[in-house]
């Protein structure tokens, strides 16, 4: 008999260890990553599952209750359409496992009246948990794809399997004197979020807020590389890491400095870091389908494109609808507050 409940503070102790199982957990099933969002965001709330048979875990399942202004709440398999779901855990019964996660998520919404459920899934995610979700009328939406490069076979196989430009822009930033280096120093990081608030500003996207990096750059799960020129910060990149997983999260490079090829140096670096400890995936995470150039560049590392997709449950339209009206001002307000904290 499965039956799938919130952590208690004793499992939560030892999340970390338990979906260590699983061979496709990554940082962002942490209790590091919990941590972190629970912290900085104040209108995101952590509710993570364990699905039980007898006593034994064989499925987690951590998820978000997010509410940016009353009445509206949603839960969250992970926020920033970052891929999210059940962690399988043990070799039973997969179906009876989602089975239990959906009928628990449905009691939740009931309760705490959340207007919509969302999923962000890996096309090669649990099948029986997709199927589940659908039956459960759950409706795939938006398609999405990141980029994924297998290092398991270590870092010289991998710079062979580079395309020569790649190459060459890692040897013509060193040869141009980029130096690339780990950092925990919060001067490093405040110099990353300015350039980094100038890009998002660019781009017409809303930051992360500052603390959440700063938070994460001091765990165990993310590490802050910087490129630097004649002592000048010219580009970084904040990734996250667990079990066999490497994630490129979030990323800037100073425009004038571009021909220099930081970013080249930067990413070259954290591959090698990554192979030199025993790591297997690089994910460099989803790209806009309009950015064709984008897809070509992860391309030319050897990575390889994975398709998601979102599923959703509506519980409450009004609700829905209510936060549909209202984001795109909440995000230009939230960005705005950003680029102030920092002055």
């Amino acid at each position: 008999m499965f039956r799938t409940e919130l952590a208690t503070k004793d499992e939560l102790k030892n999340w970390n260890q338990v979906i260590a199982r699983c061979t496709y957990s990554e940082a962002l099933h942490t209790i590091e990553w919990r941590n972190a969002l629970m912290t900085n965001f104040r209108q995101m709330k952590p509710i993570y599952f364990v699905t039980k048979n007898d006593e034994d875990i064989v499925g987690v399942l951590p998820c978000f209750i997010f509410q940016p202004i009353p009445l509206s709440k949603a839960i969250l398999s992970m926020p920033w359409t970052l891929p999210g779901g059940v962690l399988i855990l043990a070799n039973t019964d997969i179906k009876a496992i989602s089975d239990s996660v959906c009928q628990k998520l449905d009691e939740i919404a009931h309760k705490r009246h959340i207007s919509e459920t969302i999923f962000t899934l890996l096309d090669n995610h649990e099948s029986n948990f997709i199927d589940s979700l659908k039956q459960k009328d759950y409706k795939q939406k938006d398609r999405y794809f990141t980029h994924i490069l297998s290092i398991d076979d270590g870092f010289d196989a991998v710079w062979e399997r580079y395309n020569k430009r790649v190459r060459g822009a890692v040897r013509k930033a060193e040869k141009n004197g980029v130096i690339v280096r780990e950092t925990s120093d919060e001067a490093d990081m405040i110099k990353f979020y300015r350039t980094y608030l100038s890009m998002m500003k660019n781009f017409g996207s809303t930051p992360k807020p500052y603390s959440l990096l700063r938070y994460l750059q001091t765990s165990s799960i993310a590490k802050l590389v910087i490129a630097e020129l004649d002592g000048n910060f010219i580009a970084g990149l904040l990734f996250l890491y667990f079990n066999s997983h490497v994630r490129l999260w979030c990323e800037t490079s100073d425009p004038n400095f571009l021909s220099y090829r930081p970013n080249n140096a930067v990413i070259n670096y954290i591959i090698k870091w990554s192979c030199e400890n025993k790591y297997n995936i690089v994910d460099f995470g989803a790209s806009p389908f309009d950015n064709e150039g984008l897809a070509s560049f992860k391309e030319e590392w050897g990575a390889k494109k994975a398709w998601l997709s979102t599923f959703i449950k509506v519980h409450s339209t009004w609700r829905k609808r209510l936060w549909t009206v209202s984001e795109p001002s909440i995000r230009r307000i939230y960005a705005a507050i950003q680029h102030f904290k920092l002055q």
